[in-house]
């Protein structure tokens, strides 16, 4: 074999072995993931077969798209193989590389969008790319106004000790910090309301660490016109955080994220942005990069069942039916 059909096996063999442990038929593990391995057919006589001929010229393709796979096996995402490539991407990257030169206390800044925009895999990618001088936390229901679920879960990131009560866990935490000072990704800081916020205050004020945090326009909305004694105290994190504040995303995908995502996803070169264009709206409304990742997705696995690269029609057309089916099975996002 060649050094790229090599790689293509290797793929291959790990989802063969994927599809071994969850005991799938070829149906069933095509119908759960069809936007990787196409139709069953592709899955079994073609990928599995190592049917070189037949994959021919379009081996670089299988290889790009089984990563993607294996990607989100290990815990990445349908976004995966291109977010590097992403204005997103950049931006976040380069805010924590700030971060890190600041002599200032304005060391919390800001990933403000909707759901779909990548905040996610932007805090990912800053840990994996630094690793041991920055961590990822997310937030979760039960973190809401709780000082107990907000600490337990700042040591359990930090490897700090656990004390006899919420602050005594705190306290620790922060302690941590000041000889640790590692930068805090935040993911989903909605989750953890006013208190949460109030405590990234704290751990500036009294430590060297940094913080990024990914959270909701609505929460953000929430925090600047709020006019209660509550909001008003965490209120005082606006003076630690980087300046100016990105609003870029607010709104949800930029054309520049799904122009870029085009590009390094299809072959359409000088039609990504007259599309792009035509699709932001749309995109917007019904989950941003997810729902574009997916559409390409789509898209391709009906092209390939006549040996063929999705065009622009055929995108627009996969956005449309994931937009119905989403609508009919709000779940499915």
């Amino acid at each position: 074999m060649t050094e790229a059909q090599e790689q293509l096996d290797r793929l291959v063999k790990r989802i063969e072995t994927h599809q071994k442990d969850m005991n799938l038929s070829d149906a069933q593990f095509v119908a759960r993931f069809q936007r990787f391995i196409g139709t069953s057919k592709t899955w079994r006589n073609r990928l599995c077969a190592r049917d070189w001929k037949e994959l021919g010229a379009r081996l670089d393709k299988w290889t790009a798209k089984l990563s993607a796979f294996v990607a989100e096996l290990d815990g990445g995402s349908v976004l995966a193989e291109f977010f590097d490539k992403l204005p997103i991407t950049a931006y976040a990257q380069d805010t924590y590389e700030i971060l890190q030169g600041t002599k200032s206390d304005r060391r919390c800044a800001w990933l403000i969008g909707p759901t779909g925009i990548g905040k996610t895999e932007c805090l990912r990618r800053i840990v994996q790319k630094n690793p041991g001088s920055a961590i990822f936390i997310s937030a979760n229901e039960t973190w809401k106004d709780s000082r107990m679920q907000i600490a337990l879960g700042l040591a359990k990131a930090l490897g700090s000790a656990v004390g006899y009560s919420a602050a005594a866990t705190f306290a620790n935490a922060v302690e941590h910090l000041k000889f640790n000072p590692v930068t805090i990704c935040f993911d989903e800081m909605h989750e953890g309301g006013v208190l949460l916020m109030k405590l990234i205050k704290s751990i500036i004020n009294e430590t060297r660490a940094k913080v990024i945090v990914g959270v909701y326009p609505t929460t953000w909305n929430r925090l600047i016109n709020g006019n209660t004694d509550a909001t008003a105290e965490a209120q005082q994190l606006l003076g630690r955080s980087y300046k100016p504040i990105e609003m870029r995303w607010t709104m949800g995908i930029t054309i520049e994220d799904a122009v870029a995502y085009l590009h390094c996803a299809t072959i359409l070169n000088g039609r990504c942005k007259p599309l792009a264009e035509k699709l932001l709206p749309v995109l917007r409304q019904g989950g941003n990069l997810r729902l574009l990742a997916d559409a390409v997705e789509l898209a391709r696995m009906n092209a390939e069942e006549n040996g063929e690269d999705p065009d622009a029609d055929m995108i627009e057309q996969a956005v449309a039916a994931l937009v119905v089916q989403r609508k009919r099975d709000p779940s499915n996002k």
